[in-house]
């Protein structure tokens, strides 16, 4: 369903309303040139998990989630959408095993088809036919447009550092994260099901915060599996975090706790997209003997311990809550891609 849902949630032609002086072959071009790009990572194999974790709490509300398939599949465009943009930025040029969206299309048309497929999204929160009152909605339209604004200020910071080549502190590299992954990780999922599913306004902090506390660990978690991949299909390119020239958590403290001259090698490694493999490795095992995995794991305790606590505390059925319980294990310890 959720699927489906996706992949219909972005017209093959535009209104053409949309355009000045309602031109119908401006809106049908507009579909041809955005709509591929837009539906890429949409059609490859994915976890789902944003809009899987909003269709649980609407179950775990009383509410069927098939009512809401359109915002279920818009969940997962705006998903699908900024990552793409988050490729584009990270110079990263595979996704969900295939070439990523800016590899085949360009980086115009993938940036184009971001912001058409996330503003198209908000369109199924306008529809007339969902059935939500309205402060539940303008609450609603609000948190997506002081998230994304959030995840844009995140995205320009990790930028800044990349262009200096300035390594900033563990703590504000997750001050950074806390922004930047708004919607990428499961505040915005969390509290759309509560929204949509009519939970006591006093309990939305908790299913935000549960949320934020989750998308930490699930980020934290990413960065390790990026340098220790527990698949054979991880579907990206072993260290690119490092080749890419991105700062983590987990480099970040390895530089911290690693002596003066493996700091340096760190140091150099850093965006070398032309290091040899032997160079890469050592670089990796700097990291590992360093004592940062270790750390990076700590730190994951902390955010799925606070996620945990916030998910037991929601007024949902019980199993509905073991089963974000249980989502929310996988996603902090046990995910291999």
């Amino acid at each position: 369903m959720i699927t489906a849902a996706t992949l219909d949630s972005l017209p093959a032609s535009f209104p053409a309303a949309s355009f000045p002086g309602g031109a119908a072959r401006a809106g049908a071009a507009a579909g041809r040139l955005l709509r591929p790009p837009a539906r890429l990572y949409v059609g490859r194999m994915g976890k789902r998990l944003r809009p899987l974790i909003t269709a649980v709490v609407l179950e775990g509300l009383g509410r069927r989630p098939g009512r809401f398939a359109g915002a279920l599949g818009a969940i997962e465009l705006m998903e699908a959408s900024t990552v793409s943009f988050d490729d584009i930025i990270d110079h990263s040029d595979v996704r969900r095993g295939g070439p990523a969206t800016h590899v085949l299309y360009g980086r115009g048309r993938a940036y184009l088809a971001y912001q058409a497929a996330y503003n198209w999204a908000y369109r199924a929160f306008l529809d007339p036919a969902l059935p939500l009152e309205p402060r539940r909605r303008a609450e609603l339209l609000s948190s997506l447009a002081r998230e994304i604004f959030a995840y844009g200020y995140g995205q320009a910071s990790e930028l800044r550092w990349s262009a200096r080549r300035r390594a900033p502190s563990p703590g504000e590299y997750l001050s950074m994260t806390w922004d930047r992954i708004r919607f990428l990780s499961f505040n915005g999922p969390l509290r759309i099901g509560a929204l949509l599913g009519g939970a006591p306004r006093e309990a939305l902090p908790r299913f935000a915060a549960a949320g934020s506390w989750l998308g930490m660990a699930y980020h934290l978690h990413g960065d390790e599996l990026n340098l220790f991949p527990r698949s054979a299909e991880w579907g990206k390119p072993l260290a690119d975090d490092i080749t890419g020239g991105r700062y983590t958590f987990l480099y970040l403290t390895a530089m911290r706790l690693s002596s003066a001259p493996r700091r340096r090698l760190l140091a150099r490694a850093l965006g070398d997209r032309r290091i040899s493999g032997g160079a890469l490795k050592n670089v990796i095992d700097i990291v590992r003997d360093s004592g940062a995995v270790a750390e990076n794991r700590r730190k994951i305790g902390v955010f799925h311990r606070r996620a945990a606590a916030a998910l037991k505390g929601l007024p949902l059925a019980a199993g509905s809550r073991r089963l974000l319980l249980d989502l929310a294990r996988y996603m902090a310890y046990d995910r291999t891609k």
